[in-house]
């Protein structure tokens, strides 16, 4: 009878947390809503899973790396018109955070310890997973006249990304967005994972 109690009770503990991890999920992903306002916005499919919608065009990141005792720039343009994002595919552990610079004329200004006016956010996938997105092709949209335009206009087009990129000028927010986007993953997996085990 005491082994039954155990078991019960091990059990009761078990389904509890899945529920708290659960009721968790939505407030994690209300924060990345709020963090992201800026930078665009993020609609939630299934309670797991983001639509997250960058502000288009969305701009180019310039970032610096010592190299040889010389700065060396990379640049980054991640054209996303949209991205789905199951949380349970996101490698919560490679989530990075780097200031960076949109203005073009930033690398003939630059001065070591310079710190960006932007910071970008990189999501990567977990192994073998890619997220689904529609992409744009940034001249067509930038040189394309006011007024309404079809998605064909500025090439749209669907892909398969392993990881992506999201631009944020508000550090705050950037900050707050990664612990949100890190903290919902992990609860996302906990719970696939005791589900799983059922």
């Amino acid at each position: 009878m005491k082994t039954l109690y155990c078991f019960l009770l091990g059990c009761l503990v078990a389904v509890s947390s899945v529920n708290c991890s659960a009721q968790d999920i939505p407030s994690r992903m209300a924060e990345m809503k709020t963090a992201y306002t800026a930078s665009g916005s993020i609609v939630v499919l299934d309670g797991q899973t983001l639509v997250i919608e960058p502000n288009m065009p969305s701009p180019v990141c310039a970032l610096p790396r010592q190299e040889d005792g010389k700065t060396t720039w990379y640049r980054y343009a991640f054209p996303l018109a949209s991205i789905t994002v199951p949380l349970t595919a996101v490698d919560e552990n490679i989530v990075s955070e780097d200031r960076v610079f949109t203005d073009p004329a930033a690398p003939q200004a630059y001065k070591p310890g310079d710190q960006g006016d932007a910071t970008m956010i990189v999501v990567v996938g977990m192994p073998g997973k890619k997220f689904p997105a529609l992409v744009y092709d940034r001249e067509k949209l930038e040189h394309l006249s006011p007024g309404p335009h079809s998605s064909a206009d500025y090439g749209q087009f669907q892909d398969q990304v392993e990881a992506f990129g999201l631009t944020f000028a508000d550090d705050v927010a950037a900050r707050e967005f990664a612990t949100a986007l890190r903290n919902a993953v992990r609860m996302a997996k906990t719970q696939a994972m005791a589900t799983t085990q059922r």
